[in-house]
Order: C-alpha cells, then structure tokens, then sequence
C-alpha cells in the first residue's frame, strides 16, 4: 500500500466521520465516488453512514505500513515472571555479552497500532490493549500480534518498573524508553498508570492511560 493510498483512506474515514458525528457533509469535490450515493440524498442515512465510517476505518487500518522497529531484534516474548500473567516481555540479545546492556534514554520499541478514536474505540469487542495517546488519538495493537510492546507487563510495585510510555501522538504510537540499566535476560515492566487499574472493572473504559 502507498503512502498516497493510505492518505486518500485516511481522507475519506475524515470526511465520513465529519460527516457523522457533526452532520457536516463533504462537499462534491470532497465527497469520494463509493460515497456519493449519501451525498445524493436529501437526508442523512446515519445508520448506513456509521456502517461507512466502520467499513473505512477498517480498511485503513487493516493497510497501514509496517511500524519502525527500535530493538526489536533483541526482544524475545516468553512467559511473564509475574505468577498468572501470561506472555512477558524479555530483553535476549542474540550473542550474551556482560558489555551490552540497555542504557537509560534508549528507545527499546513502539507501542502501536490500529488507530483508532472516541467513536470507533466502542465498536471494538476487546479494549484490553486500547492506549489513549492523546485527546482523542488512540491505538490497538491487540490485532498485531507482531508488536511486541503489546507484551509489556506491569510489575504493580514501583521498583520494578525499568521502562516507560512516551506519547508520540504525531506517528500514532507511544515510545518506550528505557529508565533503569537492562542487563540481558531481564524482563520489561512499565506502568500502565492509576487510571488503568481504577477501571479495570469498567469493561467499557479499560485501556491503558499515560
């Protein structure tokens, strides 16, 4: 998919959801063609429009490029050290050495992926991995398996923690960068923030919060 494809996606979802959410319609040159049959008729079809902006949304997501990768090559996902946590995430350079460690500062990986906003985040079946970036910028990397920040646990006690978010609301994605020295075969905790755990027994409203 082009940089140029995915822009005229992402330019359709806007004025389909524009359109939506504050009945502002496009105008004929900002209308695209699969959707001049709404355009048409004298009264908005919300119904069908919300079937648009979710077929759209979909479609873009489902296009986007892959994500940059940071230390990726030198993370390996395994079981959790935390007891009922499942999958973890560990730092396992290929070649051990005592030299090569991870500093503070350093960007280890991204936390990314579907884009996603305030309307179509309730539409998803599970928000157990919805971050809010910022405002009303949102990211899932629940259907990308491939992200492997997704695998972040965290530790609940504060002296664990050895990482944190940094939003990068602009490319969609928080950074997570490094706070603590990692020596190989340590595992990654970060917070996921006071907000997260207050609502994890609101199933509507639970996503990771920075």
């Amino acid at each position: 998919m082009s940089n140029q494809s995915l822009n005229q996606r992402r330019k359709r979802l806007f004025y389909l959801e524009k359109w939506f959410e504050l009945a502002i319609r496009p105008s004929d040159t900002e209308c695209f063609d699969a959707d001049r049959d709404l355009l048409n008729r004298v009264e908005d079809n919300l119904k069908e429009l919300l079937k648009r902006c979710i077929s759209a949304r979909h479609e873009m997501n489902s296009s986007l490029p892959n994500h940059e990768l940071a230390l990726d090559h030198m993370l390996k996902v395994s079981e959790s050290s935390i007891a009922n946590a499942g999958k973890g995430l560990f730092f396992e350079p290929k070649f051990i050495d005592t030299q090569q460690v991870i500093q503070p500062g350093t960007i280890i990986c991204y936390y990314t992926g579907h884009h996603h906003n305030y309307q179509s985040v309730k539409t998803l079946d599970d928000r157990s991995y919805l971050m809010c970036i910022s405002g009303d910028v949102f990211v899932d990397p629940g259907p990308c398996p491939q992200i492997k920040a997704r695998y972040i646990n965290d530790p609940i006690r504060i002296d664990a923690i050895n990482c944190k978010y940094v939003p990068e609301p602009h490319y969609f994605r928080s950074a997570v960068v490094a706070t603590k020295v990692i020596l190989p075969g340590e595992e990654l905790f970060v917070s996921y923030g006071e907000a997260y755990w207050a609502q994890q027994n609101v199933e509507a409203t639970s996503y990771k919060q920075i």
